[in-house]
């Protein structure tokens, strides 16, 4: 099934880029992204803590939610082409996405009861993606400086969790939760205009997979591969400026 999906993701691809054939090219592009980003559905509901109050870090059951809005940046590689009703750009993106833990359950980890015999403060686990992407632009210039664009890209996301809990060197040895990254297909689908020739202004979604969360046995105490590992669908909304050249 995995190999039937990589194998329709690549023929997307090789038409994406065969629609430019015939076509004019322009110039080479290279572009830089800076962009906030917006955790949505699964990646961003709320986690809620045990009523009775006691603590417990974020397991593989919780993990992955409650997540904050956060930062991402990319590098983008194409080719203008001119098809006569605008221009398309086959491209190639490389990206790098970070998210934290919402600053409400930071604050639980930073004043739970059990600090003072742990003589720590846990860590609460914080997301990054990297996700790489091969996709089509298409561009319309009414000015010369309002030039609307739209895309659609596929590709394939890495996803790696930073380890939650009380470190391994605290008095408390068995709430230490480590993970092991994970990979999935991708998509992304965005629009916003080129403000002359060099800057640009959008809005995107990225769905970034139905990610695996695992235990990393070796490095979390007491847990190892024995609990069954849980699924969870990762999708954010962006806002981005780019620069091009």
């Amino acid at each position: 099934m995995r190999k039937n999906n990589y194998l329709k993701c690549l023929c997307v691809a090789v038409a994406l880029l065969a629609t430019s054939f015939g076509a004019r090219a322009q110039q080479f592009e290279t572009s830089v992204y800076l962009n906030g980003i917006f955790p949505v559905g699964q990646f961003a509901r709320s986690y809620e803590y045990n009523p009775l109050g006691s603590f417990v870090p974020m397991d593989r059951t919780t993990v992955a939610t409650s997540a904050s809005a956060g930062l991402a940046g990319s590098a983008r590689f194409g080719m203008w082409f001119d098809v006569g009703f605008g221009q398309l750009l086959p491209y190639a993106e490389v990206g790098f996405m970070w998210n934290a833990t919402k600053g409400s359950i930071r604050d639980v980890y930073d004043a739970n009861d059990l600090n003072d015999s742990a003589k720590a403060i846990p860590n609460t686990p914080t997301y990054f993606n990297v996700p790489i992407t091969l996709g089509l632009k298409y561009r319309y210039d009414i000015t010369p400086i309002v030039r609307p664009f739209a895309e659609l890209g596929i590709g394939y996301d890495l996803m790696f969790i930073t380890a939650n809990g009380y470190p391994k060197n605290s008095e408390i040895k068995d709430m230490w939760y480590a993970y092991k990254p994970d990979g999935k297909l991708c998509w992304t689908i965005g629009a916003g205009t080129y403000l002359g020739e060099y800057v640009s202004v959008g809005f995107y979604y990225v769905g970034l997979g139905n990610h695996r969360i695992a235990y990393n046995g070796k490095a979390t105490a007491s847990m190892g591969d024995d609990f069954a590992a849980q699924k969870r669908r990762v999708g954010q909304l962006g806002l981005r400026v780019g620069f091009h050249f």
